[in-house]
C-alpha cells in the first residue's frame, strides 16, 4: 500500500487541524505538512530577522503524520542567510522560492543541506528557464522541485502557466525529482492522489512520475529533514598507529577512553 503525502497545506486557524484531519484521512493521505509562507523582503525589521511563526500547536492525530513546513520567499541574496536561522529548527521541512535565476544557483550551491523543496512559483511563467545544470545539483543534494495544483483548479489563467512550467520541469527532469502537492488554503479544495495523478497526467506527467511524486519523493524529503535537523556538521581526522605505544601521538583533545583500537587493522574508531 502506497503512503501518499501532502507537503503544502496553508497553516489552519487555531482548532480547525481536525477538519483537515479528516478530509486527508478520507482521501487516502497518510502524510501532510502545514505550510507557513514568510516573504523575506518584509521579515527583517531593523536589520533584524523576524519570521512571524505560527506559535499555536497542532492537535495530534494518530491517523497521520503531522509535519510542519515554512517557504521562505526570497528577492535578494542577503536574505538567503535566513536558511542558517536556528528557528528554522522549529520545522520539519524547509522550502525556498528564489524569484531570480541568480537566486536559485545560489540556493542549490551554497544553501543546499538548508532546505529540502524548491518551491517556485508556477502560477506565473517563470522569470528563467528551469535547466538540467540547475537540476542536476538539487537531484545529488535530495533537493525536490514542488508542482502545486489547486490553482490550476482555481484559475483558468494560472492553469496555463501551472501547465505549462510542469511540463518544462518534467522534460527537462526526464520525470523524476519533483513533487506534487496541494497548495490548499481550504481542505476543500484537496483532491484524493489518484485524481491528482489523473490531473497532472494533462501537465504530461506520467502515471509512475505522478505517483512517485506523491509519495516516495516526499519521503525522501522527510528523511532529509530529519538528517537537518537532528544531526551536526563536524571533521573527523582519521589515523594510524603501530601499537599501544603509539597512542600518545594522538591529539590531546581526543579522549582516548572513548575511542576503540582495533589491532588487526591498526586504526583508530571514533
Amino acid at each position: 500500500m502506497e503512503s501518499f503525502c501532502d507537503l503544502n497545506i496553508m497553516y489552519p486557524k487555531p482548532g480547525k487541524e481536525h477538519q483537515h484531519y479528516e478530509i486527508c484521512a478520507q482521501l487516502g493521505y497518510r502524510t501532510i505538512a502545514f505550510n507557513h509562507v514568510v516573504d523575506m523582503s518584509k521579515a527583517f525589521v531593523k536589520n533584524q530577522l523576524r519570521l512571524n511563526l505560527p506559535k499555536h500547536t497542532l492537535e495530534k492525530t494518530t491517523t497521520l503524520r503531522v509535519l510542519k513546513r515554512v517557504t521562505l520567499i526570497c528577492s535578494e541574496s542577503n536574505q538567503l542567510r535566513a536558511l542558517k536561522n536556528p528557528q528554522l529548527n522549529e520545522f520539519d521541512i524547509v522550502a525556498v522560492c528564489p524569484t531570480t535565476e541568480e537566486l536559485l544557483s545560489q540556493c542549490i550551491q551554497a544553501f543546499q543541506h538548508s532546505f529540502q523543496i524548491l518551491a517556485l512559483d508556477f502560477t506565473k511563467r517563470l522569470p528563467f528557464r528551469l535547466k538540467h545544470s540547475h537540476l542536476v545539483p538539487c537531484k545529488m543534494n535530495n533537493i525536490l522541485v514542488e508542482i502545486c495544483y489547486v490553482s490550476a483548479i482555481k484559475d483558468s489563467g494560472s492553469c496555463r502557466n501551472i501547465v505549462s512550467n510542469s511540463k518544462d520541469l518534467n522534460w527537462t527532469s526526464r520525470g523524476r525529482g519533483f513533487i506534487i502537492s496541494s497548495g490548499a488554503e481550504d481542505p476543500l479544495f484537496l483532491r484524493g492522489p489518484y485524481d491528482v495523478i489523473n490531473l497532472v497526467s494533462l501537465f504530461g506527467i506520467s502515471f509512475k512520475s505522478a505517483k512517485a511524486a506523491l509519495s516516495t519523493n516526499s519521503e525522501v524529503i522527510f528523511l532529509k529533514g530529519l538528517s537537518r535537523t537532528q544531526t551536526f556538521n563536524g571533521i573527523i581526522q582519521s589515523g594510524q598507529i603501530s601499537d599501544k605505544s603509539d597512542e600518545w601521538k594522538l591529539p590531546e583533545i581526543m579522549d582516548l577512553k572513548e575511542c576503540s583500537i582495533d589491532p588487526s587493522s591498526k586504526k583508530i574508531k571514533v
